[in-house]
């Protein structure tokens, strides 16, 4: 007893240790972003509750008004050209050597005047380069720059190299002027003497651009940014984006992290503690367990571990998780408030950074309410698929009820959201697979695997049919006895249906030692009573070995190791006693290895394999003897403290009783004793019969 209070105690130590450590793993991998994200469009209401400005911040311009404004200001912008004198002078002086040596002899001296006229009109006024049309397309000024001072000139008093050549040779002169000043090919003096200024330009533009307000109005602390129901216009949606924008620059600064990291851990530390002090509470029984502990919080912690990565890395809606998983397998494996506790801490942590908490908490819980009450024990796969439905049901009118709050019209609700629900509700079936893999990691049993293993085709079962008929048979006659003993008293049934179908499989070996697989020969006739009790205890150890190597369920083990408790093999005992009157016999030869039932569950099946044996050595059935033989059995095993550890009250075991002298009386189909024909009934006889 000493030692199970140190276990137990050390137990609680570990609790807080597991406690702690779920709350670091899970901060670690929280989102530390708190800014809420919202959906909604242009043109509905607003389903969301009142933003308030917590701060001063700006509003945006619309981005496509924004970039009509710097369009407009690129379109009027006047680029900036260099006006090249020294282009201009050397090309008039060529011009001039041209004239002294030879165009002065051919062309009159009027007509060479008013071309040179013309040339240096055109440098005069400036030559854009072809090159740079493009800069110009749509202008109407540009920049032009003659030393230190730039000024504007509209583009229709500019010539182009073309224009230019046109421009001097159509000067005022005579047609055989003209053709002999053509052949001396005027366009090699027309040159560009205006050079683009890309950096000038670039520069000046970009200044322009940038006194360009971004921003079109501001919003003070304190002020509603738009209020519940209020419909969403152009205006409203920029001052939505701008407070989110400006939020989520305040998000990211170290002292905002740091506060928000201090908050997460405050919730996530007592949310872990407020499910240990649970435990301390209302389940101490699960303490006794480590590997229970482990369970509860190893998935609570991966439950909210594998949420906020979700939310941290992906795009879609955090509903589509399937986080009613959780409250069904620890429904499955543990009980109903456990259940709801866990689920309620995975709620409460993960509330702290998801979008919209508010709509997430009312969902999520009204769904794990759902899910755990829909859900009382898991036998066939059409449970799993019966939860899911209720669970969609669940999302979707709860999910109506919050949209109806916010609009006045149906038609303004978006159906989206019902496929979120039929994902998140079809991802929930992969609770059976998952059922499988929790077994095998923490050892539990599942009322899946139990209804498999009561399967009567089983190859064990079979094996025992065929070699122990007896065996066999008795131990279908207490599976049905004990299965409804513990339906009567809130027992789990199905575990003490399957566990009364394996607990003497170790009399499979040695049948025939058994009275109810003899056939007139006693093979106990021909040994001593020490060697017959050693095989007839034997069978427990038998049992368990049969057991590991079949691979069955620690907890199937469990009624095997404790069906006889450390009871004795009594017969052998006093016929030993008889035989050595004079000699003290030593009671381990003759006992059970034990230990005696630590449960609802162990402590009926005891009972029952019990009364069931002795009810075969009846001599008649009656209601009377057979209410006898269970008081006396289970009597005897209360006097010798079988049941001293069993959570199970006097008013159960009077329960068990009954249920027992009813089924036994079924089973052997008991009957009244009727009256001779030539006697005369008595009435309440008469009564009785009715």
């Amino acid at each position: 007893m000493n030692q199970n209070k140190k276990l137990i105690e050390d137990n609680r130590h570990l609790l807080y240790v597991i406690a702690v450590i779920a709350a670091m793993l899970s901060l670690y991998n929280l989102p530390r972003q708190r800014l809420q994200r919202y959906s909604y469009t242009v043109g509905k209401p607003w389903t969301y509750s009142a933003i308030i400005a917590p701060f001063n911040y700006s509003v945006e311009k619309d981005p496509e008004a924004f970039q009509a404004e710097t369009d407009s200001v690129t379109a009027m912008f006047a680029p900036y050209f260099t006006y090249l004198d020294e282009t201009g002078r050397n090309a008039l002086a060529d011009f001039d050597r041209l004239c002294r040596d030879s165009l002065e002899r051919v062309v009159s001296a009027d007509a060479v005047k008013a071309v040179r006229y013309r040339l240096a009109q055109a440098y005069d006024r400036g030559i854009m380069p072809s090159q740079d049309q493009d800069i110009t397309d749509g202008k109407t000024h540009v920049r032009i720059t003659r030393g230190n001072v730039a000024s504007p000139i509209l583009m229709d008093s500019l010539y182009t190299v073309s224009q230019a050549y046109r421009f001097i040779t159509q000067a005022p002169m005579g047609s055989a002027d003209r053709s002999r000043l053509l052949s001396f090919h005027m366009e090699e003096f027309i040159q560009a003497n205006l050079s683009y200024d890309r950096q000038l330009s670039e520069k000046a533009l970009t200044d322009l651009t940038g006194q360009i307000s971004r921003f079109s109005g501001m919003v003070l602390s304190g002020q509603k940014i738009i209020d519940q129901g209020e419909v969403v216009d152009a205006e409203k949606a920029m001052a939505i984006r701008s407070y989110l924008d400006a939020a989520n620059d305040k998000v990211t600064s170290r002292r905002f992290q740091t506060l928000t990291w201090a908050g997460q851990a405050i919730l996530v530390i007592l949310s872990f503690l407020a499910l240990a002090l649970y435990l301390m509470l209302y389940r101490p029984k699960y303490i006794e367990e480590r590997r229970l502990l482990y369970f509860l919080f190893g998935f609570v912690t991966l439950s909210v571990v594998g949420t906020g990565l979700f939310v941290n890395y992906a795009s879609w809606n955090v509903l589509v998780i399937p986080c009613t998983i959780l409250p069904i397998v620890i429904r499955i494996f543990l009980d109903a408030r456990t259940a709801y506790t866990g689920f309620l801490v995975f709620i409460v942590i993960t509330s702290t950074f998801v979008p919209v908490p508010f709509e997430y908490i009312l969902l999520q819980t009204a769904a794990g309410i759902t899910s755990i009450f829909s859900l009382k024990e898991l036998s066939q796969r059409s449970q799993i698929l019966r939860t899911c439905l209720f669970i969609f049901l669940s999302y979707s009118v709860v999910w109506l009820a919050l949209r109806m709050l916010n609009v006045d019209d149906l038609a303004g609700i978006d159906p989206k959201f019902f496929l979120i629900a039929a994902i998140n509700c079809t991802l929930v079936m992969l609770v059976y697979p998952l059922l499988f893999i929790i077994e095998k990691t923490f050892g539990f049993t599942s009322n899946v695997t139990l209804i498999e293993l009561s399967n009567i085709n089983n190859p064990l079962l079979t094996e025992l049919s065929e070699k122990a008929p007896g065996t066999f048979q008795h131990s279908m006659q207490v599976s049905a006895l004990a299965a409804e003993a513990a339906s009567a008293i809130g027992a789990n049934a199905q575990l003490v249906r399957t566990a009364a179908l394996y607990h003497d499989i170790g009399k499979i070996e040695s049948a025939p030692f058994f009275t109810e697989n003899q056939n007139g020969v006693n093979p106990h006739d021909r040994l001593t009573p020490q060697q017959s009790a050693r095989i007839i205890t034997d069978h427990v150890d038998a049992g368990l070995m049969l057991a590991d190597k079949h691979g069955l369920p620690s907890i199937i083990r469990h009624f095997i190791a404790t069906h006889h408790g450390r009871g004795m093999a009594r017969y052998f005992y006093l016929k030993y006693k008889q035989e050595h009157p004079d000699t003290e016999p030593d009671s381990g030869t003759f006992s059970y290895p034990g230990p005696n039932p630590d449960t609802k569950e162990t402590a009926i099946l005891m009972m029952a394999d019990a009364a069931e044996a002795a009810s075969r050595s009846l001599s008649e059935y009656t209601e009377e003897s057979i209410g006898e033989m269970v008081e006396k059995i289970i009597g005897k095993q209360i006097s010798e403290g079988y049941f001293n550890d069993c959570p199970i009250s006097w008013q159960e075991i009077g329960q068990i009783k009954n249920i027992f002298k009813e089924k036994l009386r079924i089973m052997y189909h008991t009957r009244i004793s009727y009256p001779e024909p030539d006697e005369k009934p008595m009435t309440d006889q008469r009564q009785k019969t009715r």
